[in-house]
């Protein structure tokens, strides 16, 4: 059976172990202020990125990986005759998914591009799971992609961000409504499902976000859950609020708390929390 090499992008919460031991290549996007390189993903802190947003001469954004890189990097790993496994973080997000699959066409290597259709934690999901089930072998391409399919089907993703700087950057809200929620203080709660932002309510009540929580916890409380993560940007408060509020309720669901990648900061903004989580 030929080998099946894995190749991401920058997004997934990966683990340098996880990297090592499951042979994985992670692709590192550029950060862009004002259209230029600042610099990549795998050379700045998550904390420095947050800076960013208070960049005078511009807020940051990610770019995607160029067909050319991810062409090398397939023909370098398909030299051996291994398949390639390309997965990325939802097309909503970024444009990678497109490069890759222009890649793909160009490359030498047997290539399958996957889009993951969720963000980081997600995305993260698909990928370790890909990756176990290549490590334990008798595995297939074809076997793997409707596996990551039902991964994609149960992962549950909710967003409180008490901001819209970013989602009106990223046109996830008209600069004019944008404008005038922010003259009203405006807070949202957002879920990522069917491969898109859904926005679940917006108010300018303060404790929002913690009447969300505790209101999905309750919902989560009845479902069969096997892996949680909790992300952040900025101030951890809230995310540690959440981390011990559901360690007490799934003790022995594996849960993760980790401030989030700049590709999904992009997004959200400074001061957003969220929690993804796999059902069973």
């Amino acid at each position: 059976m030929q080998s099946i090499k894995i190749v991401t992008d920058s997004a997934a919460h990966l683990s340098p172990g996880d990297v090592a031991r499951y042979n994985i290549t992670v692709m590192n996007s550029p950060i862009l202020v004002n259209d230029k390189v600042f610099g990549y993903i795998n050379q700045i802190s998550e904390q420095k990125f947050h800076q960013l947003f208070d960049h005078p001469s511009g807020r940051p954004r990610i770019g995607e990986i160029s067909v050319a890189a991810l062409v090398d990097t397939y023909n370098q790993l398909g030299a051996d005759g291994s398949k390639i496994l390309s997965v990325h973080l939802s097309n909503k997000i970024t444009h990678t998914y497109q490069n890759a699959r222009q890649a793909a066409k160009r490359s030498t290597s047997d290539v399958t591009v996957i889009n993951s259709q969720v963000t980081a934690a997600g995305l993260t999901y698909q990928v370790l799971t890909a990756a176990k089930q290549i490590n334990r072998g008798n595995t297939t391409i074809e076997t793997l992609i409707p596996t990551l399919a039902q991964i994609r089907d149960r992962t549950q993703i909710y967003f409180s961000t008490p901001n819209n700087a970013q989602l009106v950057n990223q046109r996830i809200i008209g600069r004019f409504r944008g404008q005038i929620e922010k003259r009203l203080n405006i807070s949202y709660i957002i879920q990522f499902i069917n491969n898109d932002f859904s926005f679940i309510t917006r108010s300018r009540k303060e404790d929002l976000a913690t009447t969300f929580w505790d209101r999905q916890l309750a919902t989560m409380h009845d479902q069969s859950i096997v892996q949680l993560s909790i992300l952040h940007t900025g101030d951890p408060e809230r995310a540690d609020y959440l981390y011990e509020m559901l360690r007490t309720e799934f003790p022995f669901v594996p849960i993760e708390k980790v401030a989030t990648n700049p590709e999904m900061a992009c997004f959200i903004g400074s001061d957003a929390t969220g929690v993804t989580y796999l059902l069973g």
